[in-house]
């Protein structure tokens, strides 16, 4: 097919399953091993961080496993090289932190114990059951099948090499990684560019090098991560957080799981849009370290609202769907005229708000049942550039597709001024909103909105 590629993508998924309770012989067997895994773990830790070793696997292999070999000649070789291995991951995450001066320690602990046999040589998978080798024989844990699990043995995903196990009472939870080969077809001139912010995901849509459509999924996730930053501090003024109850009321919070739930359906929706045109997703680059410079200078809300940002886990999510990715620097891209190059005045920001009401009909579960609505509210933030004002967030993803490839048109054939942007609600997926990408600044209404720049930006 003239203009079309394919490539192949191993793809990972994690699966957490538990076991039904061992009896005593299999229990006491892992209880020895995760004993002993615990004793040479922090040995490691420790060596490696007075030596000044580095973490890589090879190093470590080198420096540990023929004297462990020696010293524990009963335990399944695989054991010894788990313990290599999370010791190094343990001390590349700690230098890491030491180096961002987010911790005092001299050396981290390794209390929580995963046992992780690196490859199935000490370990099978027979599909109701587990088996791993330990210095009492092979141990069988008899698991729990989930549906998950199910689903994806009859999709074609296969185990990989790496098993972890934990110890909860006389159960054993189970981290199971699965793989998948997928190949991912894109058609040239199709992309997908995307820009994550911190209560949107705004999303340019090109086929055939030309502007299709603008999308913007309203996430909100700065939003939720603000309301139970304050719920948290609600719930713990006047008491230590170290009382039970309070304790009891905060792992109440569903925080993450709110997160997460809106990343998810933001991607798949993301995905099944790139699948359907054989697209390249282009997404702007956003590491940890870009975080740390944009908290730098801020207060103690706004930086911790910053840093619960959702954006590396989003590309994440995203990386991990079977669709070609490419990570891009989005220095610069919320800044410059899309359509003709000039700097826009980041000082003289104007904000429309925008309020919608859902349509009953379009409702499902109670709320349509009681005849009840969803007010919506969108915030599009405007920067002047000459006589007109561009949408902040819009303007991005346009900018950094030209980055990419300079054949694309970022303009519909009419004018750039027919450009809109259609707001969608990522948790239904339908459209709640349209704004106008171009606006004229005489065309503000009185009262619709609000100068966050200079005195008399209005």
């Amino acid at each position: 097919m003239r203009g079309w590629s394919g490539v192949l993508k191993t793809l990972e998924r994690t699966i957490k399953l538990e076991s039904d309770p061992l009896n005593e012989w299999k229990y006491r067997a892992l209880r020895e091993v995760e004993e002993y895994q615990r004793k040479i773990v922090n040995e490691m830790i420790d060596v490696i961080i007075s030596e000044g070793l580095p973490t890589t696997r090879k190093r470590l292999h080198e420096r540990f496993y023929s004297h462990y070999k020696e010293r524990y000649p009963f335990l399944p070789s695989r054991v010894i090289e788990g313990a290599y291995i999370t010791a190094g991951r343990i001390v590349k995450s700690f230098r890491e932190r030491k180096r961002r001066g987010l911790t005092r320690k001299d050396k981290p602990e390794y209390e929580r114990v995963t046992i992780t046999i690196p490859n199935m040589v000490n370990w099978r998978f027979d599909r109701a059951s587990i088996s791993v080798l330990t210095h009492k024989g092979w141990v069988e844990i008899p698991l729990r099948v989930t549906n998950q699990l199910i689903r994806y043995l009859y999709e074609g995903w296969s185990v990989s090499q790496e098993l972890k196990l934990r110890l909860v009472g006389r159960k054993v939870l189970v981290w199971l990684t699965l793989e998948k080969e997928v190949e991912v077809g894109t058609r040239e001139g199709n992309y997908i560019s995307i820009d994550v912010n911190e209560n949107n995901v705004t999303v340019a849509i090109f086929e055939g090098f030309k502007l299709k459509e603008l999308r913007r999924y309203e996430t909100g996730l700065g939003r939720i991560v603000v309301n139970y930053s304050l719920r948290r501090e609600e719930i713990a003024r006047g008491n230590s957080t170290k009382d039970e109850l309070v304790k009891k009321k905060l792992r109440g919070l569903r925080e993450r799981k709110r997160k997460i739930d809106v990343l998810r359906k933001t991607v798949k929706r993301i995905t099944d849009l790139a699948r359907s045109l054989n697209a390249k997703v282009i997404v702007g680059k956003f590491s940890s370290r870009a975080k740390e410079k944009m908290g730098g200078d801020k207060s103690a809300r706004l930086r911790h609202r910053i840093h619960q940002w959702s954006v590396i886990k989003f590309v994440e999510m995203l990386k991990s769907q079977p669709i070609d990715v490419e990570e891009v620097s989005e220095s610069y891209t919320s800044s410059v005229d899309p359509f003709g190059g000039g700097k826009l005045k980041k000082g003289r920001q104007v904000v429309e708000r925008v309020v919608r009401v859902f349509n009953p009909y379009l409702m499902t579960g109670p709320a349509h049942e009681g005849g009840g609505i969803k007010v919506f509210k969108v915030n599009a933030r405007y920067l002047e550039g000459g006589g007109v004002l561009l949408e902040r967030d819009s303007i991005a993803p346009l900018n950094l597709m030209r980055k990419v490839d300079g054949r694309v048109v970022v303009f519909p054939s009419t004018s750039p001024s027919d450009l809109r942007v259609t707001v969608y609600d990522p948790l239904r997926g339908v459209p709640v909103a349209e704004l106008e990408v171009i606006k004229s600044k005489e065309r503000f209404r009185h009262g619709q909105t609000r100068s966050l720049g200079a005195p008399g930006t209005r």
